[in-house]
């Protein structure tokens, strides 16, 4: 069985947003509602100011908190890792979303689409997705089929790379043997990173995670 994974390379990523649209494209996702981001981070003082970009996302947690705190098992965890929602059983009551600590889920309770009063082709489906939670699916359905997640086929950087961490000969275990990509604990996520990016910017495993959320939330 298969065991998916992605790296993000967080030196290559040129901050053009494509894999924000090809998501939101693919799955016709409301005005607010992305699986993913791109969030630039700088460091450094001139003439050493540095510039890279974060790429929040759902890490696919091993032991998914979303998935514990689900009341109705309408989230839960593929044979491959990926963890999913079952939009039939979701009934929009928003445990997942104060569990996660990437803040990965989004509760859907608005009908706005992007030009007011028309469904676009590409949103006709989540136009019938109201109340219930939305989030990054590892393009679970096309990585069944054989093909990538649309975020990692339209990244002219190359920074996105998806596939068979169990298998050592796929593109993703060479590229993690070849990069030296740091896996993050806990999820199906690796990053490369620049040598000197500081360590606040650096994806955290789910527990790290939890408690930057909990410090900002008590800070703010």
């Amino acid at each position: 069985m298969a065991r998916y994974g992605m790296v993000l390379n967080l030196d290559r990523c040129i901050g053009c947003y494509t894999c924000v649209v090809a998501c939101k494209m693919c799955y016709g996702t409301k005005p607010g509602v992305n699986y993913n981001g791109v969030v630039p981070v700088e460091w450094g003082d001139y003439p050493n100011a540095r510039q890279r970009y974060q790429l929040p996302m759902c890490m696919h947690c091993e032991n998914a908190p979303c998935v514990a705190a689900c009341p109705l098992k309408a989230i839960y965890t593929s044979e491959e890792g990926a963890v999913l929602i079952d939009y039939d059983k979701c009934d929009g009551c928003g445990e997942c979303v104060t569990a996660c600590p990437y803040d990965a889920c989004t509760l859907v309770q608005d009908e706005a689409t992007y030009y007011p009063g028309v469904v676009m082709p590409h949103e006709e489906e989540a136009s019938n997705r109201l109340n219930l939670v939305e989030k990054c699916t590892f393009c679970y359905g096309r990585a069944q089929n054989g093909e990538q997640p649309m975020c990692t086929v339209h990244c002219p950087g190359y920074s996105r790379i998806f596939g068979d961490v169990d298998d050592p000969e796929s593109e993703i275990s060479k590229y993690i043997a070849e990069k030296k990509a740091v896996h993050v604990e806990g999820t199906s996520i690796w990053y490369v990173a620049p040598a000197d990016m500081p360590a606040e910017f650096l994806p955290k495993s789910p527990t790290e995670a939890a408690k930057a959320k909990a410090q900002a939330k008590s800070e703010g």
